[in-house]
Order: structure tokens, then C-alpha cells, then sequence
């Protein structure tokens, strides 16, 4: 069963009342940033490299395909480490603090946890259409 954002049990992971829950998955959801870091990672099979993260947040950003040449399609080195740098100051740590991910900062790896497949079950049962 997919949790809903109506599911109690879904939402304590996320604060003390239903009401900071909810506020909260919204808040990490609210950022196309923080929803491609977690599609990322569950894709891979729940772990990256901040590295590898940046790489593809911008490429998807980008709209860019990988070509024969380089897994970066046509994006700047610049674009890259922008990405990189938001990632590393703003939209990990705001997962981390919400336990939805770990960040180990020494070897700068991003591991999914249950909590963010969770988030992830809750934005798709969002924008599922209503019958």
C-alpha cells in the first residue's frame, strides 16, 4: 500500500504533528532539485556520490542526453559545479535533517533511506489523477 500524506503512520516520520508532517514532505518535495536527488537515488538503487548526483541534477535541468563523448551531454563544467555546490549546502543537507537521506561528508556519498522512498510513494500517490 502507498502511504498518502492522509496516512498517520506515513507522517510521523516526518515531525510531532500531522500538521508538521505534512508541512514537512511538502517542503522537501517543494524543490525540483531535491525531487531529482531522490528519483536519482532510488534509480541506482539508493546510493550516490555528490558527484554523480550533480552530474545528472544538471544534465536533467539541462535537458541534455549523454552522447558517445561524455555521460554529460552538453552541460558546463560551470553548470555542474553550481549544481554541485546548491546540492552540497542546501538541498542534501535539508534531506539529511530531515533523515530522509545520509550524507556521509568524508567520502561525500548520499545514501537513500526509507524515509525518502517513503516521500517518493507520497509524491506519486500527488500526482496520480483522481478518479
Amino acid at each position: 500500500m502507498i502511504p498518502l500524506l492522509n496516512s498517520p503512520e506515513s507522517l510521523t516520520a516526518f515531525g510531532d504533528t500531522r500538521a508538521d508532517a505534512v508541512d514537512t514532505a511538502l517542503d522537501l518535495l517543494a524543490n525540483q532539485r531535491r525531487r531529482e536527488v531522490l528519483e536519482y537515488l532510488e534509480e541506482t538503487g539508493g546510493s550516490a556520490t555528490l558527484t554523480e548526483l550533480a552530474v545528472e541534477v544538471a544534465t536533467r535541468e539541462a535537458g541534455a542526453e549523454p552522447n558517445a563523448i561524455s555521460d554529460h551531454g552538453d552541460v558546463s563544467a560551470r553548470d555542474r559545479r553550481a549544481v554541485r555546490i546548491s546540492l552540497h549546502h542546501t538541498h542534501i543537507p535539508m534531506l539529511a535533517n530531515a533523515d530522509v537521506v545520509d550524507y556521509d561528508t568524508e567520502t561525500e556519498t548520499v545514501t537513500l533511506h526509507d524515509r525518502g522512498r517513503a516521500l517518493l510513494d507520497q509524491r506519486d500517490a500527488l500526482s496520480e489523477p483522481r478518479q
